[in-house]
C-alpha cells in the first residue's frame, strides 16, 4: 500500500513518512526528555504528517492531479516548516529558562541530568526521604551565562541528621561554618542559599563541602560547587549544587 502510494504521490507520500519521523522525534524530545512534559503542546509537531498525509490520499483517489498535489506540497513545506521550527524553538526555550519547584519531579531531574554519574548531585539522596518535612526543592536548568542550580532543604529526626553528619564528615573536603574564612576561598558565599529561602545562610548550619573548583584559577566567577548544609538544632538539612 504504502509504495502505490509513493507511486501515484510521490511528492506528498515521501513528505509523509519524513514528517512521521519528524513527529516522533520532536514529541519524544517534548515529553520523555523534557522536565516538564509537553504533551498537549507537543501534539503540534503531528500537523505536518496529518496535511501530507490528507494531500496524498486525495491524490491517491484522484481527487487531485499530481501537479496540485505538489504545488501544494511545496507551499506546505515551506509554510510548516517556519511554524514547526518556530514551535520547537519556543517548546526548548521555555523547558531551559523554567525553574522547577515541584518536588514530584525530584527524581526526573535527577534521571535527566545523569544521576547518579553527574558530580554536581552524586551525593543527593536518590528520592526525597519519606519521613522529611517542610521540603523546598528547585531545579534551574543552565541557560547562556545562567547557572545551573540544584537544591534541596528538608526537616527530618535527630537520628537521621545525625547519620548524614556522620557520612558527609567522612566524604567533605572541607568542613567549617559559613562565616569562616576559608569558605569563600572555596567558593562558598551565601548568594546561592537565598534559592533555599535562606538570604543568608544561619550560623547555626555547618557546611560539610563535597567539591568546588574554579574554571579558571582563583576565579570564581565561573565555577562548580557541591555541598551539604546541616543544622543539627534546626533538624535540617540542605543539599546544593550550582554550575555558574
Amino acid at each position: 500500500m504504502v509504495r502505490e502510494w509513493i507511486k501515484k504521490a510521490p511528492f506528498p507520500a515521501i513528505m509523509s513518512i519524513i514528517s512521521l519521523a519528524w513527529f516522533i522525534v520532536a514529541y519524544l524530545l517534548v515529553t520523555v526528555r523534557s522536565i516538564e512534559p509537553y504533551y498537549l503542546e507537543g501534539l503540534i509537531f503531528a500537523i505536518p504528517f496529518v496535511l501530507f498525509a490528507v494531500t496524498t490520499f486525495f491524490t491517491v483517489k484522484g481527487k487531485l492531479k499530481i501537479g496540485v498535489s505538489s504545488i501544494i506540497t511545496g507551499i506546505l513545506i515551506f509554510v510548516l516548516g517556519f511554524v514547526q521550527l518556530s514551535a520547537f524553538a519556543y517548546i526548548s526555550f521555555d523547558a531551559v529558562t523554567t525553574a522547577t519547584t515541584d518536588t514530584d519531579k525530584y527524581q526526573r531531574i535527577l534521571k535527566l541530568t545523569d544521576y547518579p554519574n553527574n558530580p554536581l548531585t552524586e551525593e543527593f539522596p536518590n528520592k526525597i526521604p519519606g519521613n522529611a518535612k517542610n521540603v523546598t526543592f528547585i531545579y534551574n536548568p543552565a541557560f547562556l551565562q545562567g547557572s545551573e542550580i540544584f537544591g534541596l532543604k528538608f526537616q527530618t529526626d535527630p537520628d537521621s541528621i545525625q547519620n548524614y553528619i556522620n557520612e558527609f564528615s567522612e566524604i567533605a573536603r572541607w568542613i567549617g561554618d559559613p562565616e569562616d574564612s576559608e569558605a569563600e576561598k572555596n567558593g562558598i558565599i551565601s548568594g546561592p542559599f537565598d534559592v533555599l529561602e535562606y538570604e543568608n545562610l544561619p550560623e547555626n548550619f555547618t557546611i560539610y563541602l563535597i567539591d568546588s573548583k574554579p574554571y579558571q584559577l582563583n576565579d570564581w566567577n565561573h565555577g562548580e560547587l557541591s555541598l551539604v548544609a546541616i543544622s543539627k538544632q534546626r533538624n535540617e538539612i540542605i543539599f546544593l549544587a550550582e554550575d555558574w
